[in-house]
């Protein structure tokens, strides 16, 4: 699901001493694009499933195309977070200021280490929910409930005890429309058999409930974030905005 990227993991141009340390645009790029699209995943999953949940559950359509791109984007995040961990292992971050105190240099490195973490698990855990139901044409899936429900990534929860057409389920239309999803399939073989059906909705349903808990968790993480930035930028009066903008004369790739 869900947050702005620690502004001291990735690459940066700078001129030692010179007090000008900035992150290149790669490093720029990667932070306010998966920023955006955490941002998203977080409002659209709230909005999707709490706030506007009855509106969706009356709109069929509205919801596969809202599921389709909290996935997509989900899906997008853990890749660029792959890519962000690959660039930070490679290119050595902006020194924190000289003046900061221990304690804060701490706090940052651990809230950073909880970003990294939400911005895989997250999108790791909602793909484990898409694959928590039988595979189709499978035995179980013939005595499965529908998995057209109001929970999070297709819960059944909620679903009528009645087993689908054929032992189908719904799939939503792939990452952006174009990459097919598959399925976690030691998650999906759970549910192959009859006897493993049960067992499968409550490993959904568990899925379902740390998915939610960790939406929050990272809500918070994106506030701490940017209370910290703007703390350093107004209370500390250090160009802490100015490293993650763009400057064309001085960044560097």
């Amino acid at each position: 699901m869900t947050v702005i990227a620690a502004e001291n993991d990735l690459s940066t141009s700078r001129t030692p001493g010179s007090g000008d340390e900035r992150y290149t645009r790669v490093a720029i790029y990667l932070h306010w694009i998966i920023a955006t699209l955490i941002l998203w995943n977080l409002l659209s999953g709230f909005l999707i499933w709490d706030l506007a949940r009855d509106f969706f559950k009356a709109n069929r359509p509205l919801y596969g195309i809202g599921i389709t791109l909290h996935l997509s984007s989900g899906m997008t995040v853990l890749a660029l977070t792959v890519v962000r961990i690959a660039w930070r292992l490679m290119h050595e971050p902006p020194a924190h200021a000289p003046d900061m105190r221990p304690w804060e240099r701490h706090a940052a490195h651990f809230a950073h280490f909880l970003l990294y973490a939400g911005m895989a698990l997250m999108p790791l855990t909602g793909w484990a929910i898409l694959s928590a139901h039988p595979p189709a044409g499978s035995p179980g899936a013939l005595v499965a409930p529908s998995p057209m429900a109001s929970g999070p990534m297709a819960s059944a929860q909620s679903a009528p005890a009645t087993p689908s057409p054929g032992g189908r389920k719904m799939q939503p239309p792939g990452i952006w429309w174009i990459i097919p999803l598959p399925t976690i399939a030691p998650i999906a073989d759970i549910g192959r058999e009859p006897g493993g059906v049960a067992p499968q909705h409550k490993l959904h349903e568990d899925l379902v409930e740390w998915h939610e808990i960790g939406a929050y968790l990272m809500l918070a993480l994106f506030a701490l974030h940017v209370a910290g930035a703007l703390k350093h930028q107004i209370l500390d009066r250090q160009p802490e905005l100015q490293r993650m903008g763009w400057r064309k004369s001085k960044s560097r790739r």
